[in-house]
This record gives structure tokens, C-alpha cells and sequence, in this order.
């Protein structure tokens, strides 16, 4: 299947730019992943004629809201959690949530394993002894900050 590229994506690691002729799978509307959004394609025949737009691609994983999007610990330490709500589609049907990973001080509790629907990210902080001091938790794409008080 010929496809040209109506806006910039990567197909199979590889950057096109709108105009773009490329050859896809049948199931391309499956296979094709853009990790920003959703990008529309055309189908093209032999002849390079634009048949009309064949379909909508599909991210790798999907879209996902966090609630809240940040915390404040002191300088004790402590736990928290967040929400992770399910938006939109995605080939892989899950969400994995991962930290900086030089927040030693910072641990994910659960979920440990990739998750297929809504639920919760729980953490824990160790107490400070030294200057504050900040990380993240990522879940597909979105950002969760904690910042934590110093001595």
C-alpha cells in the first residue's frame, strides 16, 4: 500500500514530511505511530493519484489525564498518589508510569506493571536532609511534578 504524508511523522523511525510517498502495511491504520497526535494520510494508487484520505493514525499508547499534576512533600518525606484516566486510544491499550531516574529519594509503589485501565499511581518520598529538591513521574507523555522542602 502506497500512503503519502499530509503532515510531519516518523513511520518505522524515519521522518516524512508532507508530500511524502512511502509503502505501508494493509493494516497501516494499526501499525502507523505518531507519538504527538493523530496525523491523516491519503492512499495513493500506481499512479500516484490521491484516491482520498484512508485513515486517522493511531498512537502507541494511549492519551491519558493526570489529576492532580503535581505534589508538595516536606522535608519528612511521605506518600501520595495521583489519577490516571484513559483519553483516547492507543495500539498498546496501556499506561506505564516512570520516574527521573536520578530521584533516588523518589520510589512508585504502584502500579509496577502496565496498566489497561483508569487507576492510580501511589509513590513514596524519603525524608531530606539536604537543599530541596524536585522530580518527575511520567505516564505517557503527561508529567507529574513533587517537589520536596530542604533543611
Amino acid at each position: 500500500m502506497r500512503l503519502q504524508a499530509i503532515k510531519d511523522f516518523r513511520f518505522r523511525g524515519f521522518p516524512l514530511s508532507p508530500g511524502n510517498i512511502f509503502e505501508a502495511p494493509e493494516d497501516a491504520g494499526l501499525v502507523l505511530v505518531d507519538q504527538d497526535y493523530a496525523i491523516l494520510f491519503n492512499l495513493e494508487d500506481p499512479s500516484k493519484r490521491s484516491v482520498g484520505v484512508f485513515g486517522e493514525l493511531i498512537p502507541e499508547v494511549p492519551a491519558v489525564e493526570l489529576n492532580p499534576t503535581s505534589d508538595s512533600m516536606p522535608l519528612i518525606g511521605g506518600s501520595g498518589s495521583f489519577s490516571v484516566i484513559i483519553t483516547g486510544p492507543g495500539i498498546s491499550g496501556t499506561w506505564t508510569a516512570e520516574q527521573d531516574a536520578v530521584a533516588t529519594w523518589l520510589t512508585i509503589t504502584d502500579p509496577t506493571v502496565p496498566q489497561t485501565e483508569d487507576g492510580h499511581v501511589s509513590y513514596t518520598v524519603s525524608p531530606n536532609g539536604g537543599a530541596p529538591r524536585a522530580a518527575n513521574i511520567y505516564v505517557n507523555g503527561k508529567t507529574f511534578s513533587i517537589d520536596q522542602t530542604g533543611t
